[in-house]
């Protein structure tokens, strides 16, 4: 689906102040450890040398802009016992609101992506009825409020939010929702992959086609500084999630996420399995990922467990732009040129692997290919994570005997 905004410009920070944003977040205390270097107005040059065209020029030139992966922390928004705390998901709506200008102010960034469960995290394992009283409406006052900020900002704002939809009563879901500088909330995805107690739109597919339509699947939102979607978290590890929305014409993928916790010793400089996949993806779609991991939670700025992987800006080549340097809140900002990656998109050769695309070579396979199942839980949301196990256990079993999968020796 692809819906359009069209946002009013105003006058972004002048690109010396840019430069200088580093030293001013240090300062202020948003930063913590040692002082970040982003990737700030870089020659594109050696990312993206000349290709050969495909199609003449046409149409309005975006010109490269700041984006900005934002590794916000977060209170706890439920207690020990599992009951919602409100006060608590006021807060990080107000940090959410302060990163934006600053992100805005020092960096001038017109795309900030936020992490997974920034907004909303429990303090202790919850059950799926003790998510929903936590939960948020799409068109309520948390979303408003960060709309708001966005629109002050000038800026599109991509965040995780655990929602509740009207229509599906006793279930939350995890929601990638995109509001844009006109304050509005302009896409809304919600996670397709992971077994955990949210609900999904494959498990009562059925009543959510008929509800959303097809379109909801796999939205994009077409704007001024490019066409952008959100894929959360573990989403990025099937391809099919991410192709679905480039399918649909997305060139910036927001994907936030609340990666486990490594030793303080672990070299980051070498690219895990997680990391390697979002470059791939990147890749391969020819495509930006602005990969947004959560920072402390909290009173503690240092997590006893070590700190997750950084968040990156990988550009459409797979060249990691820009990362966070520590565990703490921090930005990690680089710059994105569209229009260098719709030449990629639009040039010959080898290498433009989305015009190269025989898709009936892969239809056939994907129409008789019979996997998990949908619908699992259209009548009544999830009650129990092993309801999953046992939906997985069937599976498995239906693949042995179909010859699909082999399973392991005695």
């Amino acid at each position: 689906m692809i819906s359009s905004s069209n946002d009013s410009n105003k006058n972004s920070t002048t690109r010396r102040k840019a430069l200088l944003a580093g030293a001013g977040l240090a300062a202020t205390g948003v930063l913590s450890g040692p002082e970040s270097k982003p990737a700030v107005a870089q020659d594109p040059a050696p990312f993206y040398p000349p290709v050969k065209p495909g199609i003449e020029p046409q149409g309005k030139k975006v010109e490269p802009y700041t984006a900005a992966c934002v590794q916000s922390g977060a209170v706890p928004t439920f207690d020990s016992s599992g009951n919602a705390l409100p006060d608590a998901l006021a807060a990080n709506v107000d940090r959410f609101r302060s990163l934006i200008k600053r992100g805005a102010d020092e960096y001038g960034a017109r795309f900030m992506s936020f992490p997974e469960f920034g907004l909303q995290i429990p303090s202790t394992a919850l059950s799926p009825a003790q998510w929903v009283p936590g939960a948020i409406m799409a068109d309520g006052p948390e979303v408003e409020r960060i709309g708001k900020a966005a629109q002050d900002a000038n800026a599109f704002v991509a965040f995780n939010a655990i929602e509740k939809i009207e229509k599906f009563p006793g279930r939350y879901f995890l929601a990638g929702m995109i509001v844009g500088p006109s304050g509005d909330l302009v896409l809304n995805y919600r996670k397709m992959t992971s077994v955990t107690s949210k609900s999904r739109p494959g498990d009562l597919l059925s009543a959510w086609l008929d509800h959303f339509g097809e379109d909801s699947l796999f939205p994009i939102v077409d704007t001024e500084i490019g066409r952008l979607a959100c894929v959360i978290a573990a989403d990025m590890y099937v391809p099919e999630v991410m192709r679905g929305m480039v399918l649909n014409g997305a060139e910036v993928i927001s994907n936030p996420t609340a990666g486990g916790m490594l030793p303080d010793d672990n070299n980051f400089d070498i690219p895990t399995v997680t990391t390697m996949a979002r470059r791939v993806r990147a890749y391969e779609n020819i495509a930006y990922v602005l990969m947004s991991n959560l920072g402390p939670v909290g009173a503690d700025p240092k997590p006893p467990f070590g700190r997750r992987q950084p968040s990156q800006i990988i550009d459409f080549k797979g060249n990691m732009l820009a990362a966070t340097q520590t565990g703490g809140e921090e930005f990690a900002v680089a710059t994105v040129d569209i229009d260098a990656l719709r030449r990629a998109r639009t040039s010959l050769g080898s290498l433009n692997t989305l015009a190269a695309l025989q898709v009936p070579l892969y239809r056939r396979n994907y129409e008789a290919a019979k996997f998990a199942p949908v619908d699992t839980h259209v009548d009544a949301p999830l009650s129990s994570t092993e309801e999953h196990n046992d939906i997985m256990r069937e599976t498995i079993s239906e693949l042995v005997e179909r010859g699909i999968l082999i399973p392991p020796g005695v």
